[in-house]
C-alpha cells in the first residue's frame, strides 16, 4: 500500500506561474525574431545563390516560426493543467472534510 500523496497548493501553483512567465517570453522573443525577419525581406536577391539560399531558408524560418508559437502555447498549457490540477486537488480535499465533518456530526 503507498503511503499517499501530499502537494503543496502554494509551491505548485508558484512552480506554474514560471511556466505561464516562460511562454509569453517566448512568444515575445519569437514576435521580435519573426518581425526582425520579415523586415529583412528577401535580401538575398533573385539570382541563381539566392534562390538557392532561400529554398531552404523560407520553410526553416516558416518551421520556426510554427515552433515557437507552439512551444509558447504549449508552456501556457502546462501553467493551466497545473493550476487545475491545485485547484481539483483543494477542491477534493475539502469535499472530503466536509463529508468527514458531516459524519461526526
Amino acid at each position: 500500500m503507498t503511503s499517499g500523496f501530499e502537494m503543496d497548493p502554494a509551491a505548485v501553483t508558484g512552480g506554474a506561474g514560471g511556466f505561464g512567465t516562460a511562454g509569453d517570453l517566448l512568444g515575445d522573443a519569437a514576435t521580435r525574431l519573426t518581425d526582425g525577419l520579415s523586415a529583412q525581406g528577401a535580401c538575398w536577391g533573385g539570382d541563381e545563390s539566392g534562390k538557392t539560399f532561400a529554398k531552404d531558408y523560407v520553410p526553416a524560418v516558416e518551421g520556426m516560426t510554427k515552433a515557437f508559437g507552439d512551444l509558447a502555447a504549449a508552456l501556457q498549457a502546462i501553467k493551466k493543467a497545473l493550476t487545475d490540477s491545485v485547484a481539483s486537488q483543494q477542491g477534493t480535499d475539502t469535499s472530503s472534510g466536509d463529508g468527514l465533518t458531516a459524519i461526526r456530526g
